[in-house]
């Protein structure tokens, strides 16, 4: 079984040169074993990566013990998926399992904090620094020779609660919700509610630029992000359509929207913003969820502001347009209302000038009665000076 863990381990140790010591082998090997008796029943995408996860574990776990190179792992899984599984295991595996070594490994928190995604550098053996020695590197030396006053840093500590605020300090809102609701609008083709989504969002989530203090709000923001989507764009088709919602199309509508926030995990992302800041107040959802969600919202009266009122204008706006073509068809000018269905595109090769509008139909005919009409006419006065010979 550890031969078969060896090109894993190699991977995550690429500057290891000598041969892999033989307690690391165990431990992988051992990891992998115990993990199919403690966690057998693992998700299809999970289950690709649980060796690599074992073996990436078994390094974290004696990197100090062997004095092992910094590691750099790269999962056959999305980091989202690997993140998860890796935590999983890191927490129901026995901390103890070390082999020969006998070491007892810290706590997979502190680990976690530091990142599970590989090692800054070579960590030697040493013992447990204070809180006063992890924290000196982040403060700044004092300002004078005489004096005890610390100078002002040019650099701010990096504190973790800072990260809660993940929208950043322009943003009340966690900074997944506006990509995800870009994301969704594009996924679903429908781009042009997506500042309403967001108008419903920072109403509910975000009054007055300010974090809201409803705890069911702070608590089910992917839930009230669906809900709201799916309010906002239900509304749309009953006032396109001009009927109600039915129980299939609500199932679809519902079904289309979950499907648009799974894959949105796997495809929004943020410059300068690693994976774990950005999702911040993000849960999986389901169906149920969904459904009770609108009925919070619809419960609250949330749906009865002004950003839900906006749906209405749109629609308003869009008949208007056709009601104004109408009467021009009334009063005979159909002049432009072809021309009007025309969307030029700067990506297409469709541009105006190959469209044949009834314009340019009007024009074309006007031109080709013209031609005509002079060839007619110099036919005449030509026929008027020669004899044509009748057929024998």
């Amino acid at each position: 079984m550890s031969r078969t863990l060896e090109p894993t381990l190699l991977s995550l140790l690429p500057t290891y040169s000598k041969d892999l010591p033989q307690p690391l082998l165990e431990l992988a090997s051992s990891l992998l074993t115990q993990s199919r008796h403690i966690a057998g029943t693992l998700k299809a995408e999970e289950e690709v990566a649980r060796a690599y996860a074992c073996a990436h574990i078994a390094c974290e776990r004696l990197k100090i013990t062997l004095d092992l190179p910094p590691i750099q792992p790269r999962p056959p899984v999305p980091p989202r998926i690997y993140k998860k599984l890796y935590a999983h295991l890191d927490n129901v595996l026995p901390a103890n399992s070390v082999g020969r070594s006998g070491r007892v490994r810290t706590p997979s928190s502190k680990m976690r904090e530091s990142g599970i995604f590989g090692s800054g550098g070579r960590i030697p053996s040493r013992g447990t620094p204070t809180k006063e020695e992890s924290l000196a590197k982040f403060r700044s030396s004092p300002a004078t020779k005489g004096g005890n006053t610390p100078t002002k840093s040019t650099r701010k500590p990096l504190a973790l609660p800072a990260k809660k605020k993940a929208g950043g300090p322009v943003s009340a809102l966690p900074a997944w919700v506006r990509p995800t609701i870009q994301f969704m609008c594009k996924e679903l083709d429908e781009e042009r509610i997506g500042r309403t989504v967001l108008a419903g969002m920072q109403t509910i989530a975000a009054p007055h630029g300010k974090r809201t203090k409803d705890e069911w709000v702070n608590e089910n923001l992917t839930g009230l992000l669906a809900a709201v989507y799916f309010l906002v764009s239900s509304q749309l088709y009953v006032l396109e359509q001009g009927k109600e919602l039915d129980d299939p199309q609500y199932i679809r509508m519902r079904k289309a929207i979950l499907k648009a926030l799974r894959a949105a995990q796997d495809n929004v992302s943020v410059t300068g913003m690693d994976e774990d800041e950005l999702w911040i107040g993000w849960e999986d959802i389901k169906s149920k969820d969904v459904d009770g969600a609108v009925a919070k919202v619809v419960e609250n009266g949330w749906q009865k502001e002004e950003w839900f009122a906006g749906i209405k204008h749109m629609v308003k706006t869009k008949n208007v347009e056709v009601d104004n073509e109408d009467v021009e068809m009334e009063d005979g000018d159909e002049k432009g209302f072809s021309e009007k269905l025309h969307v030029q595109r700067g990506d297409t090769m469709l541009q105006s000038k190959w469209d044949m509008s009834d314009r340019k139909r009007d024009e074309y005919r006007a031109w080709k009665d013209g031609v005509l009409r002079r060839i007619e006419e110099i036919e005449r006065s030509q026929g008027s000076g020669m004899v044509v010979d009748a057929p024998a």
